[in-house]
């Protein structure tokens, strides 16, 4: 093996290090923003739980109920992520009396 094929040989191996580690980073920066993700939904679907049986929203949650039909009523809730994002969770549920 020549000087020149070490030097070419090297360079193909760090280059294909900096692309692994690279790809690594970025998946576990997308599993950090699923984590939020699913943190985020799990306390949206409590919330909506503890609001539909009447209960009051804690924290930072926005609940909005609107009339929608015959005795039925749309909740939304809004909880924020750590991004500065927001889930919004949908519900047609029976109007409380």
């Amino acid at each position: 093996m020549t000087l020149l094929e070490s030097i070419i040989a090297s360079l193909l191996l760090a280059v294909t290090a900096v692309v692994c580690l690279d790809a690594t980073r970025g998946a576990a920066a997308l599993q950090r923003n699923s984590a939020a993700w699913t943190q985020a939904v799990a306390h949206a679907e409590a919330e909506l739980a503890t609001v539909s049986s009447g209960g009051q929203a804690t924290g930072t949650t926005r609940v909005t109920r609107r009339a929608w039909r015959d005795g039925l009523e749309v909740l939304e809730v809004d909880v924020p992520t750590g991004a500065g994002a927001s889930f919004r969770l949908t519900r047609v549920v029976e109007r409380t009396p």
